[in-house]
């Protein structure tokens, strides 16, 4: 069994263009894809990985990067990201599929080896680290059959589903056999060490200048030691909402109502909340 990671990436983000490339190590001049791919690299159970990009020229850069680092790649639809993983999966023979975002750069590749454990042992189709959050926002990964990719990819029409992956599979849970890995007795879902603004990517450049001569640089728990040394360094990016895609009508209002009251619109979030 072949199991494969596909690092999503793009260099059109709506809120930081060109977010994937942007220097967080000026002393390396590594990347935050750079990052990712460093912890990637350090998973002990993944078999191969490869950069998943779209055919946009836009992403050029990525594909350059990927030839200068000896990384495979490969081009895809823009917005149908399944069939891009679809192709993917195929060229590359993956039995097994772990997405993983470009924008995380704090991933710790033991967090991975702990999913794809849970994952074989629990002979699940589908299983992540966020159906039930307790790890940060940043440490994201999820892990599904080539099987369910292949059933996602021929019997989803949805635009929804086409672009986010898996959103079929976590709507639709009681249709597969799904795994959760979450952190015993501990809740760090509050901490947000992706990058998706100009303040993530602030504090993504503090922490990797924190964290730089530390043993255990790979590990979470490490960046956790962060915030709790450095207490101002959470201040950051607090008023950053996570970005997130939403089943429901209902979730994606309650969301902007809570949004409109970051931004101290608290009108309007009252106009908001009556009339629906």
């Amino acid at each position: 069994m072949r199991t494969g990671c596909i690092i999503q990436a793009r260099m059109t983000s709506s809120r930081l263009p060109g977010k994937v490339l942007r220097t967080i190590d000026y002393q390396e001049g590594k990347s935050v894809l750079g990052s990712v791919v460093e912890r990637v690299r350090s998973a002990k159970k993944l078999d191969h990985f490869l950069i998943a990009c779209t055919t946009n020229s836009d992403d050029d850069p990525l594909v350059e990067y990927a030839k200068r680092e000896g990384i495979a790649c490969f081009r895809g639809s823009e917005n149908d990201v399944l069939d891009r993983f679809y192709g993917a999966a195929n060229e590359f023979g993956y039995d097994n599929i772990v997405r993983i975002t470009s924008d995380c750069p704090f991933l710790d590749p033991s967090v991975i080896d702990a999913l794809i454990e849970l994952f074989i042992k629990g002979n699940y189709q589908y299983a992540s680290n966020c159906i039930r959050r307790t790890y940060p926002h940043g440490l994201d990964c999820e892990i599904f059959t080539y099987d369910v990719l292949k059933w996602m990819h021929k019997n989803t029409e949805e635009k929804f589903y086409r672009e986010h992956v898996t959103s079929y599979v976590t709507s639709h849970q009681d249709e597969f056999r799904v795994g959760s890995l979450t952190l015993d007795g501990e809740d760090y879902s509050k901490v947000r060490i992706t990058v998706d603004t100009v303040n993530d990517y602030t504090l993504a450049c503090i922490i990797t200048d924190l964290i730089r001569n530390e043993k255990d640089r790979f590990s979470f728990r490490t960046v956790l030691d962060c915030f709790a040394g450095h207490p101002y360094i959470s201040a950051i990016n607090a008023d950053i909402m996570q970005k997130k895609k939403y089943d429901t009508l209902e979730e994606e209002l309650e969301a902007a109502e809570k949004l409109l009251k970051l931004q101290e619109m608290d009108r309007a979030a009252e106009l908001l909340r009556r009339n629906h």
